[in-house]
């Protein structure tokens, strides 16, 4: 085990990087590229020889969004303190983890190394492991998909131990704001004013991930769509820009980058919920780290 000591702003700005160009970075062997890690607080863990003081029987995941990292979930005011290690705190033999990730590489590949992380970290834990959490704001629940996906489909143990999973604010049916750059690239790239066409070719410059956004693809095309993983208690949380519930705004931007109906994925089909909570007044962002999403937590995972 050891700790991450690099400059906050050097590891803010190789996570936006990697999330706009992650997938060319990766290509091209940058090391601005992020590998994907576990931590424990700020140390890394080695998922084939896991060293954490007082291991838990249940082990909590947070996994971060489109170029964010796992700071995005410190919750203000409260030193090193996540909605994992608050779960941690109530004594229910709880290890709180988190990921980092190249956000910018497709979400299916970042999902199929997620699940075979999962199964290394399981494997090797100093306790047996009786049950997993994952929670993942943004991006982060689509790769929640995704892992499971490819953990069910290879027969994978870890998901065996998957009780539960909950998605904050992620764009199931697609992020309004990645269709839009979508859009906007085409409609330019077809002017006939060539430079409409570059600043068309531009927006187009966009990684991977940010392209599965906007429709919300969570595996390859080969794969269809897959079902919520079976045996797993699945739950989603929702933020809105205004705080009345029927202003407007709302219904025009949801909590600023996912509507309300992407956040509960009302598109998927033969999806059952085992919990759903709306959070007006609470933008994309904040879902991450506010108080409210806490006791929700505490409510549906202790």
């Amino acid at each position: 085990m050891s700790s991450d000591t690099s400059p906050a702003w050097q590891k803010q700005a190789s996570a936006i990087l990697s999330g706009f160009l992650g997938d060319w970075l990766e290509a091209r062997n940058n090391p601005l590229a992020l590998p994907m890690e576990v931590f424990h607080g700020r140390d890394t863990v080695d998922p084939q020889i896991p060293d954490v003081g007082q291991p838990g029987t249940t082990l909590c995941l947070s996994i971060h969004g489109l170029m964010e990292l796992e700071s995005v979930w410190n919750l203000p005011g409260q030193q090193g303190a996540h909605y994992g290690s608050l779960l941690a705190e109530a004594g229910q033999k709880i290890t709180p983890l988190t990921l980092r990730y190249n956000s910018g590489r497709p979400i299916h590949r970042n999902g199929e190394d997620l699940a075979t992380l999962l199964e290394a970290l399981v494997r090797n834990w100093p306790v047996p492991v009786e049950r997993i959490i994952l929670i993942g704001h943004s991006m982060g629940g689509l790769l929640i998909r995704s892992a499971c996906h490819y953990g069910h489909a290879r027969g994978l143990r870890w998901v065996e131990q998957l009780g539960d999973c909950v998605y904050i604010g992620s764009p199931h049916d697609g992020s309004w704001l990645a269709k839009g750059a979508k859009a906007t690239a085409d409609l330019m790239k077809q002017t006939p004013r060539d430079y409409l066409r570059v600043i068309g070719e531009v927006i187009d410059l966009r990684s991977a991930g940010i392209r599965n956004l906007s429709r919300g693809e969570v595996v390859s095309e080969e794969d269809g769509e897959p079902p919520l993983c079976p045996g797993a208690r699945h739950y989603v949380v929702c933020g809105l820009l205004a705080c009345s519930r029927q202003h407007p705004v709302n219904a025009l931007f949801g909590d600023a980058l996912v509507h309300e109906s992407s956040a509960r994925g009302s598109e998927r089909k033969g999806w059952s919920l085992s919990g759903i909570a709306t959070f007006p007044g609470i933008d994309h962002i904040r879902l991450a780290h506010h108080p409210d999403v806490a006791g929700q937590l505490r409510e549906w995972l202790l």
